[in-house]
């Protein structure tokens, strides 16, 4: 507000009621900010500071001197870059001297001194703008630094570092609709190399997967995977699957088997699962809803899910799918109390992987085998804790310890 006043009205402080009656209210909102920023929006009118703003609004970061050169090149961006074409050296320095000097602009960085940066709520407020008002000039921009970061990494990199921009690509892309491309030119092939999932298993990058996969959804709820593009870029059934898929195994993995968001993306896999017949992904599907039931909702919707996952394994006579059927039955009547019940699941699921050679998927959280070992294990020593009881005086001597 300062810097405003100072520019606008040569410092008069009684002006400072021009710039907002609000500027007390709600600080968390951020409000202070963005009144300014209108006030100085009103005051540059719609020239090349305005513009720039706009374009520093498309980065999360400091914006790379490349970056901003794809950006500015022929042809001009119409709605953003017509003011910012053919200007000189010093006409350049001129504008981000006055976005400086209110305090809109970080000053010049000596280690990058072509990169512009500016704070999260500046490029929020104008990054919003260009967005939901220009919406042709959005998607042109995000389809410039699409093939701009591309560009970046032409092969296959082994490295985070070397592989951060094709993450930005990918993101971009969506921003530009450029959903399909996006996920069979950048994602698939380049970050994760086909059934490698290179990305995740190799460099371990799983949190920034998230922050990629979520540009796949309807303004990011994880429930609502796109289905809409411009030209040829819709989403198939079997690309939202395969999405939905990726997300489920990856916010599991950072957030945990209770993690809601996996959830909706499961619920949603088995929604979709109904108009193709996936039958691999409607077993990720109920795997991925009854893991979040075992930790966040009553046993008896884990006991019926996990129901459900043996009937499709005995359906498609297959011996994984059956691995996990024993591993869901097990876990949830062993929770129950169940343990003799329990126990025969997990040997099951123990002398299936042993005698018919079933193989851990990449969708698998954690790996089958180990997870049946335990639980047979887990059931044992309650056998030889509790004497090794039959079921029905098992049963009576843990109601007589229910007020323990």
């Amino acid at each position: 507000m300062g810097s405003y006043l100072t520019d606008a009205y040569s410092g008069d402080i009684r002006r400072r009621k021009e710039v907002s009656e609000h500027l007390a209210h709600d600080v968390r909102q951020g409000v202070h900010a963005r009144k300014v920023m209108e006030s100085y929006q009103t005051w540059f009118g719609e020239g090349p500071e305005l513009s720039v703003l706009r374009m520093l609004g498309l980065f999360d970061r400091p914006a790379g001197e490349k970056a901003l050169e794809a950006l500015l090149k022929s042809p001009v961006i119409r709605g953003l870059t017509e003011s910012l074409t053919a200007l000189s050296p010093t006409e350049w320095r001129s504008i981000l001297g006055r976005l400086r000097r209110a305090r809109l602009l970080a000053g010049e960085d000596p280690h990058s001194p072509g990169n512009l940066d500016t704070h999260p709520l500046v490029r929020e407020y104008y990054g919003e703008q260009l967005r939901s008002e220009r919406t042709e000039a959005w998607r042109e921009c995000n389809r410039r630094l699409y093939d701009h970061y591309r560009s970046l990494v032409p092969g296959h990199p082994n490295t985070f570092r070397e592989m951060e921009p094709l993450f930005l690509a990918v993101i971009c892309g969506c921003h530009a609709g450029l959903f399909r491309e996006a996920l069979h030119e950048v994602y698939v092939p380049q970050i994760q190399r086909g059934n490698v999932y290179f990305a995740a298993n190799v460099l371990g990058a799983r949190g920034a997967l998230i922050s990629v996969l979520v540009h796949f959804f309807e303004q990011e709820r994880w429930d609502a995977p796109v289905h809409k593009g411009i030209g040829g870029q819709i989403l198939t059934a079997d690309d939202q699957l395969f999405i939905l898929a990726q997300s489920a195994l990856y916010l599991t993995a950072i957030r945990g088997m209770g993690s809601a968001e996996a959830r909706f993306c499961c619920q949603r896999m088995e929604s979709v699962c109904r108009t193709v017949d996936r039958p691999q992904l409607l077993y990720v599907a109920l795997m991925g809803q009854w893991r979040y039931s075992l930790t966040s909702d009553k046993l008896s919707v884990s006991l019926q899910l996990a129901r459900r996952i043996h009937s499709l394994a005995q359906e498609q006579n297959d011996t994984a799918f059956m691995v996990g059927a024993c591993i869901a039955l097990a876990q949830a009547l062993y929770f129950m109390g169940d343990f003799e019940t329990a126990g025969q699941h997990a040997m099951r699921g123990v002398q299936i992987w042993r005698s018919e050679g079933a193989h851990s998927r990449v969708e698998d959280v954690d790996a089958p085998i180990v997870t049946c070992l335990l639980y047979t294990a887990l059931c044992q020593w309650q056998f030889r804790r509790y004497h090794v009881l039959p079921r029905r005086q098992y049963r009576s001597h843990l109601a007589s310890k229910g007020a323990e």
